[in-house]
């Protein structure tokens, strides 16, 4: 029988335990029973009690319940809040307490916080019983301050410096720098890998022999500071005095020779020859060696301090696709994958065009996760190709305000599909209704036009912009665009595209003052543009939004007079690169220009005629604030030719992990010239006339759309030019 319950049922308790009535009594089985009790939780004492009645025992279990919890209450906790806490705690209102589990979450908050970096950090819980036999748990934590690297130094170092080892680790120390990151906080697992790091930096420089002795980690008794302390052996420095392939020479041994990146009468790299180690073995599995392993092996001379190295090549035997499998797609067809893979069935091997397969399904957006694996097939010589893919979210709807200094109040209705009826159709629906633009677009891409590598976009919008909430100098006129066009996209190979298409817009100008410029006031009323577009993009970036590394180049020739009254044309080149200065700063240099001109007796519309202000083309100037003016009436009539070019330094904000979220140093350079016919007015170039600016800004990738704060300082300007210090913009490229 079971006594001193009071939460859980007898039948309960009895259900897990060996010990059985009508069982023969086995005192280790009695001891497991109350050792499975304990593990529970359930229970803060258990006894057996035996009697001998008429030959038999009758066993009583007296228990003693831990009480259930009641109330929780958690303070002191800044940096975690309890509501994410709770998910990984073990003890909660309702659960019954134990003292197991109470250390279990303990250790659980500390590894937390240590993680965070506060050492500092203490627990104290209070535990009050109720009258009614359940509990009031309370803990109060301690965070304290986080502790900071103070120190790092290096013993055994004689080519390089303290300073120059210290740029090669994850960890710094404490200066102004670290308020933009948390790299002087430490992380064990990171600081695991720094003496890899260190040993992987001297072996690119040549020595061979390096080690890394050891890594040291202490902290101080006041657990406010870290010292780290690597000791380590240089060793000399190995120069190749030979390369060479042997074993299985495929394709030739002419072909691997040039393959491999270490150079004779070099310094030794280990970055060179891991790269000569990849291009090996991608060219022989190209010819089919799916399994092929490539070894280096080193002959050293310690006296002379060279190397020689040679590389063992083990094709492996030779493989054919017999089919391509697709698994973990519920809601894409199979085809969807299928056009993606560069590999077929039937065909024999290639590592490069496994790897495209790879990059081009992660290239579409669709799928969180993409992997290849190549199980054995009927016989030893062919493989499957097995293509498991996670599928990604695929559908966005998106109801939200935004504030910008031009557009007051703006509301964006989005709807948008990756992945339309599971064939990878990506359709888009945005609504955008402010004080000075009311924008509705439609938009639908085929990524695969025809079962053919050509994406088509079908588009339609109209569009109305009110140029007298733009332009705080006069009235100007409201602007009405209905429209649409067709665009086919063509990929010339990874990073080449190849764009052409025709829109057909409606434009009315309407709202004008009686007293505007002549060319303003000749071109109201209704305007219809038959438009071709062309374009070459070269495009080797990371990613689209926060960019870090690449490369994007393009040029452009738009021809406008298929159909429509308008004729015009014009070229546009724009370039850009990103270079990463750390893990954390981004350097981007830009340089573009654009050049517009009627014919056919035909003048350019003014509304395609350019201007310079605002957070996306000249920063510290108004819209429209850098123009060609009439100088009757100084309104801004646009030049035909501008050039722009910017310098931004993107970085983290101090204390703000969000992602999207970053800061900018930025330098704008740009003007806008060329001549006006109707109002004889003609601006040339010059150097003189440049217009300069510099500032800091904040862009965050928000769920409406990119939002960007600028405060810029006008370094150069020229009379009649508008200015603005600050502008909040909505919208653009990020």
């Amino acid at each position: 029988e079971v006594q001193g319950n009071r939460y859980i049922e007898n039948e309960s308790i009895l259900a897990g335990l060996e010990t059985k009535v009508g069982s023969t009594l086995n005192r280790r089985t009695l001891s497991h029973d109350i050792q499975s009790l304990y593990k529970s939780g359930n229970y803060s004492d258990i006894k057996i009690l035996g009697a001998e009645e008429a030959g038999k025992i009758r066993l009583v279990l007296k228990v003693q319940e831990n009480p259930f919890i009641t109330e929780y209450k958690m303070d002191g906790n800044e940096e975690f809040k309890y509501k994410d806490l709770k998910l990984r705690l073990k003890l909660a209102e309702g659960v019954v307490f134990s003292e197991a589990k109470l250390r279990e979450d303990i250790n659980t908050l500390r590894k937390g916080y240590l993680k965070k970096g506060y050492y500092q950090v203490e627990f104290k819980t209070v535990k009050t019983m109720l009258d009614d036999g359940s509990m009031k748990l309370e803990v109060h934590v301690h965070e304290g301050d986080v502790t900071h690297i103070r120190q790092i130094r290096f013993v055994g170092n004689k080519s390089f410096s303290d300073a120059v080892l210290a740029d090669e680790i994850s960890a710094r120390i404490s200066s102004l720098g670290s308020w933009f990151s948390d790299k002087d906080v430490i992380d064990t697992q990171k600081f695991g890998n720094d003496a890899q790091a260190l040993a992987e930096f001297y072996q690119n420089r040549g020595y061979l022999d390096v080690n890394v002795e050891s890594a040291q980690l202490s902290l101080t008794p006041d657990k406010k500071s870290f010292y780290l302390i690597f000791s380590l052996r240089e060793g000399p420095v190995y120069t190749v005095s030979a390369v060479d392939v042997q074993g299985d020479l495929v394709p030739s041994k002419e072909v691997l020779l040039e393959a491999i990146d270490l150079s004779v009468a070099e310094h030794y790299s280990l970055r060179d020859l891991r790269s000569s180690i990849d291009k090996m073995a991608t060219l022989v599995g190209d010819e089919g060696y799916a399994f092929n392993n490539v070894t280096p092996l080193f002959k050293r001379d310690v006296k002379a301090h060279t190397v020689e190295v040679a590389f063992d090549v083990e094709k492996g035997r030779e493989v054919y696709i017999e089919r391509i499998e697709i698994e973990g797609n519920v809601k894409t067809d199979d085809h969807v994958v299928r056009r993606e893979m560069q590999i077929d069935e039937r065909e024999r091997f290639s590592t490069t065009r496994l790897k495209q397969s790879k990059e081009r399904l992660a290239r579409t957006q669709l799928f969180k996760d993409v992997r290849i694996s190549l199980p054995r097939a009927t016989d030893e010589n062919h493989v499957n190709a097995k293509v498991n893919v996670e599928e990604d979210k695929t559908g966005s709807f998106t109801v939200g305000a935004g504030y910008s200094q031009i557009e007051k109040i703006l509301f964006r209705f989005s709807v948008a599909e990756k992945n339309l009826l599971g064939k990878g159709y990506n359709v888009n629906a945005t609504a955008d209704l402010g004080a000075v633009t009311q924008n509705f677009d439609v938009s639908l891409t085929d990524p695969y036009f025809m079962d053919e590598n050509v994406s088509a976009t079908l588009s339609l919008n109209k569009r109305q912009t009110r140029l007298d909430g733009v332009v705080s100098t006069s009235q100007l006129y409201t602007q009405d665009d209905i429209g649409g066009g067709v665009n086919f996209s063509f990929s010339v190979n990874e990073h080449i595209y190849y764009s052409v298409g025709y829109s057909y817009q409606n434009t009315n100008l309407t709202n004008f003052d009686p007293n505007s410029s002549f060319l303003l006031l000749s071109q109201a009323g209704k305007q219809i543009t038959g438009e071709i577009s062309q374009s070459v993009r070269y495009d080797t970036r990371d990613r689209l939004t926060g960019t870090t590394s690449g490369q994007d180049h393009s040029i452009a020739l738009n021809v406008a007079g298929v159909g429509g009254s308008n004729r015009f044309w014009e070229v546009a080149a724009n370039s850009q690169v990103y270079a990463p200065l750390t893990d954390d700063f981004t350097l981007r240099a830009s340089l573009a220009g654009r050049m517009i001109q009627g014919y056919s007796g035909l003048q350019v519309p003014i509304y395609r005629r350019y201007s310079l202000g605002g957070v996306r083309s000249l920063r510290g100037f108004d819209s429209y604030g850098v123009s060609v003016r009439d100088p009757a009436t100084l309104d801004p009539i646009g030049g035909d030719k501008q050039v722009t070019a910017s310098l931004d330094l993107y970085f983290p904000i101090p204390y703000i992990n969000e992602s999207g979220l970053r800061g900018v140093l930025f330098t704008d350079a740009g003007t806008v010239w060329g001549n006006e016919p109707t109002t004889n007015v003609a601006e040339k170039f010059s150097f003189s006339t440049m217009r300069a600016s510099t500032g800091v800004g904040v862009e965050w990738l928000s769920p409406i759309g990119p939002l960007t704060l600028s405060w810029a300082k006008v370094l150069k300007k020229q009379p009649n030019d508008l200015l603005r210090g600050f502008e909040f913009g909505l919208g653009g490229s990020f």
